[in-house]
């Protein structure tokens, strides 16, 4: 039976670390009786406070408009650290058939090696020489970009196979690198089993319509434009309702205004992975029509609960949410997202359509079928 070991910048066992992927795969691995090691490859972790602090000096960026740290291993000084640890853990342990890494964080080149990208460097390059924003990446230096751009280069030339969230990065991603045919779209997957619908649920979420928004980020992933279109469309609704689950610490303060004024707007910041799933279950429609997304795992967790979903219509939202299928993608314009909103609720038709084929859309994104995929490139490659 072949073994694996499953590298990433944090712990693998911690499901709040990256969304919970790493965890999702380890878990899903270790059930198949694949999983060898895992590797945490930050490298201060566990370290006492005052190394942590003296080695995020070296991360720190100074600016005209302040200081920022570089996140993660965007800094090649960073990347550097890490890559040493995992070669570290590499040469002292007993080595696996095949490697896994959350990111570009090391060359193995003794083992086969398939790096998991939810996004390139070269996609961020594109949006910012193209002055789009990208957010948590705007204040990144362009020279610090491009200096990564090539590291992340080097470990795709040298990885036996690249796994990629979407198309989008698949394109990109494809068109700098010498072997094209290594890169695969197998998107991330997620933990939920897809729920059953029956008619009685059907009929509550569509006559009492929930909306769901969850984002960290609130203002990329457009939580200001779905409180507008809220407004426009909440009277004519019976019982309609606005969740919205996000960092209120990071929302401008026009935006907190709006969420206090509004009594139809349910406010949540830290809930439990029950909470979550009860609230999932609870709702109508998930709204995340995010302006810069290189994936969006949390739209197939809503799905696999049978909730339609709104999205927008740029990076990879078009290719998992097919207007009038499962979704829509609307731009993110509050018009046009609150017309889609009543869209859904046009007709209990309608709305029974869209969530069918949100669970079927789903499916295919759970993280056994994605691990099955990944599995079969693995026994394909890694010789």
């Amino acid at each position: 039976m072949r073994k694996i070991d499953l590298y990433c910048e944090g712990d693998c066992w911690d499901p709040n670390v990256w969304s919970a992927t790493p965890y999702e795969l380890a878990t899903t691995l270790k059930k198949l009786g694949l999983l060898h090691n895992t590797c945490n490859v930050n490298p201060i972790e566990n370290e006492s406070f005052i190394t942590q602090y003296l080695s995020k000096l070296s991360y720190l960026h100074f600016d005209k408009k302040g200081v920022y740290t570089l996140r993660n291993s965007i800094h090649p000084r960073r990347y550097r650290a890490c890559e040493k640890k995992a070669l570290k853990f590499y040469e002292s342990n007993s080595k696996p058939d095949s490697i896994i890494t959350i990111g570009h964080l090391a060359i193995f080149h003794k083992t086969p090696y398939f790096t998991l990208q939810d996004l390139d460097t070269n996609t961020v390059l594109k949006w910012r020489k193209e002055r789009r924003t990208t957010y948590m990446l705007d204040r990144i230096p362009i020279s610090i970009l491009e200096k990564n751009k090539k590291i992340q280069q080097e470990v795709y030339e040298n990885a036996a196979g690249i796994f990629v969230s979407s198309e989008w990065i698949r394109k990109s991603i494809c068109s700098y690198v010498s072997e094209p045919q290594k890169v695969f779209t197998t998107g991330i997957g997620h933990r939920y089993s897809t729920v059953k619908l029956t008619e009685e649920i059907l009929r509550e979420r569509f006559e009492n319509p929930v909306l769901l928004f969850i984002g960290k980020d609130g203002i990329r992933k457009g939580i200001d434009a779905v409180i507008e279109a809220f407004q426009q469309i909440k009277d004519e609704f019976k019982n309609m309702k606005l969740r919205i689950v996000t960092n209120r610490d990071l929302l401008p303060k026009q935006v907190k205004k709006s969420i206090n004024r509004i009594p139809e707007v349910e406010f949540y910041s830290n809930i439990s992975s029950k909470e979550l799933s009860d609230m999932y279950m609870s709702s109508s429609l998930f709204v995340m029509p995010s302006r810069f997304e290189p994936f969006g795992k949390v739209f197939f967790e809503a799905m696999a609960f049978g909730l339609p979903v709104i999205g927008a219509n740029h990076c990879a939202m078009p290719e998992f949410i097919t207007n009038n299928y499962n979704g829509y993608t609307p731009s993110v314009n509050s018009e046009e997202i609150a017309e889609k909103m009543k869209q859904v609720f046009e007709s209990f038709e309608t709305y029974r359509k869209l969530s069918k084929n949100a669970i079927s859309v789903s499916e295919k994104y759970r993280e056994e079928n994605v691990v099955a995929e990944m599995l079969s490139i693995i026994d394909k490659y890694s010789n």
